[in-house]
């Protein structure tokens, strides 16, 4: 053959020597290679002719025991090295492909802009459950309490899928902008509301506005930055969320003691405002539009079944009997119009839940295990309060700052873990230590009693809190890593909406066992929950210990579907130029070059 001729001849009785001989060669090859492509100032992953735009003849690499040899002048890419997927971002942008426009500090910008916004949304959550004692007295309908914190959810929970396929189809930004909007004009309504009936419905329209922008921040992140480093920046993301229920209470408590609770909902405008000019400024708009069709209807029975099912949840036990026919009429209508959704979406062409992306089995477990997450870690967050309060005896004034320590440990290890996610490229392990973590604390929350110190119950919510910071935006990168981009925004509704089903339905049901296993003349008033006597306190223990045991479960069930189904895929170190393209407008040349 032609080409082992141009080789040195092989030795009868092969051996070291000629291992070094063929090493040698390779060796000497790739450095006169290596050695026109910097004389060319092109990447070493591509040859001068490529670097130029212009197409060469792939040339077969040289092996030891023949093939082509290179003509001369051919152009040779060598392997990438091991340690070339451990570029920094930096390094990434400075290999950016035609049409992508980011530069490291306009995606500092942008993501500061997202996370001023999604701030509003985490403290929003919180700062209103610490002045709702004060917006009660105020305006009265004590039986509506509960109504404020159902129809906030109901607004976010049925609009997180429609936002992601509408931003799939019209772009991320125009629907950010819409989202922040609609919750600003929501704040604005709440804080003028004179009413307890004007405020559930002002916070349903506030609902809407937050429903959009926690699926809308992660699919405009996965859209400027690449995979490999999309841990670091999303574990941010959940660091934000962790850091708003730490400072969120005090925020609240201060404004309500010195202005006035309607300031609770009015300091949103100032600072939303200047988010959405920052998104405005530096965000870039889609320039080509395609044709889509919306799915309508299909959002409209998903909004109309969710909101069922929600209703039946929140009904059963408190405001009416679970064998009441208020609460298995809504029940039953969830499932009906359930099944119904589920028929349309089969049907028509562009769904809003695409089953196509379930089918994917990353995507369908990674999707089970976030919404078990989300009941472990709402359902934690509603009760260790209470246990807190109720058991130990802390004051109701001090109650604010009670989850501190588990927010602060899943700050960290959210913080950390996505840092090890982008230097290691693995997520995997996080979505099987974190279950078990998470578990254990939830194991030694069951295990509290009476005599239980506030320094025993910090480490216990520490333990906690390391456990769902592992797994916080781990199983949203599974998913985001594992679905082309053009899916991106609905896939990553699709995992926001599962939590957010996960989480109403885990604080209710959590909720009813509580209230089974607790003696009816303990219903007491959330004013005097800390003077409880005695006798008081251990029954309250006991009502909660089954609540924190079936919390273990929970995250059992989320161990052994990350261990049979959740599977890894390498992370995805490119940037996506031509996806991006839908999004930017192309440099001048580009299509021309295209063709």
């Amino acid at each position: 053959m032609e080409g082992v001729a141009a080789l040195p001849p092989r030795p009868s009785h092969p051996g070291k020597r000629s291992g070094r001989r063929g090493r040698s060669a390779r060796r000497l090859l790739r450095t006169e290679t290596e050695s026109r492509c910097e004389q060319n100032d092109a990447p070493r992953t591509s040859c001068p002719q490529a670097a130029q735009g212009v197409a060469c003849d792939a040339v077969k690499r040289p092996r030891r025991h023949g093939g082509e040899a290179a003509p001369p002048g051919a152009c040779y890419a060598p392997r990438r090295k091991a340690g070339a997927s451990r570029m920094t971002l930096h390094e990434r942008l400075a290999r950016k492909p035609p049409g992508y426009q980011f530069t490291i500090g306009r995606i500092l910008a942008i993501y500061s802009g997202l996370m001023v916004a999604l701030l509003l949304a985490a403290l929003d959550q919180t700062i209103v459950a610490t002045a709702l004692p004060k917006v009660v007295s105020d305006l009265g309908g004590i039986t509506q309490y509960t109504w404020v914190f159902t129809a906030y959810m109901l607004g976010s929970t049925v609009t997180v899928p429609l936002y992601g396929k509408l931003g799939d189809v019209h772009g991320r930004k125009p629907l950010f902008v819409v989202a922040i909007v609609i919750f600003l004009v929501g704040s604005a309504l709440c804080g003028a509301a004179q009413n307890m009936w004007e405020l559930v419905v002002f916070r349903a329209v506030q609902g809407v506005g937050a429903g959009g922008l926690f699926p809308l921040t992660l699919a405009m992140v996965g859209m400027i930055v690449p995979p490999r480093d999309r841990g670091r920046y999303q574990g941010l993301i959940g660091s934000v969320f962790a850091g708003a229920s730490i400072v969120g209470p005090l925020i609240g408590g201060f404004i309500v003691d010195n202005l006035s609770w309607r300031w609770i909902f009015y300091v949103n405008l100032p600072v939303g405002g200047l988010a959405l000019a920052v998104i405005l400024v530096t965000m870039p708009s889609r320039r080509y539009k395609q044709e889509h069709s919306i799915d309508w209807l299909g959002a409209a029975i998903l909004a109309a079944g969710t909101t069922a099912l929600l209703l039946g949840l929140v009904w059963g036990g408190n405001e009416y009997p679970w064998g009441s026919p208020e609460v298995l009429g809504a029940l039953v209508a969830a499932i009906v119009l359930i099944a119904a959704f589920g028929l349309v979406e089969h049907r028509v062409v562009e769904p809003i839940l695409p089953f196509d992306l379930l089918r994917n089995q990353t995507v369908s477990s990674s999707v089970a295990c976030m919404a078990l997450v989300g009941a472990a870690m709402f359902g934690t967050i509603s009760f260790v309060p209470l246990f807190v309060q109720g058991v130990i005896g802390t004051s109701a004034t001090s109650s604010g700052v009670v989850l501190t320590p588990l927010i602060l440990g899943a700050v960290t290890t959210s913080f950390i873990s996505g840092q090890i996610v982008s230097r290691t490229g693995r997520y995997r392990p996080n979505t099987l230590i974190g279950p078990i973590i998470l578990g254990a604390g939830m194991l030694l929350l069951w295990r509290m009693d009476v005599h239980t110190t506030n320094g025993e119950a910090a480490r216990d919510m520490v333990i906690a809190g390391i456990g769902l910071g592992m797994m916080m935006q781990i199983f949203v990168l599974s998913v985001q890593n594992s679905v082309p981009r053009a899916a991106m925004g609905t896939a990553t509704a699709l995992t926001q909406f599962s939590r957010s089903i996960g989480a109403t339905l885990g604080v209710t049901l959590l909720g009813v066992i509580v209230n089974q296993n607790l003696p009816s003349g303990l219903q007491t008033s959330g004013v005097a929950i800390h003077r409880l006597p005695p006798a008081g306190r251990a029954a309250l223990a006991n009502a909660l210990h089954p609540a924190f045991l079936a919390a273990v479960f929970l995250c059992a069930a989320v161990f052994v579907i990350s261990l049979l189904w959740v599977r890894e895929a390498p992370l995805r170190t490119e940037l996506e130029g031509i996806a991006v393209g839908d999004e930017v407008s192309p440099q001048p040349g580009t299509r021309a070059a295209a063709r």
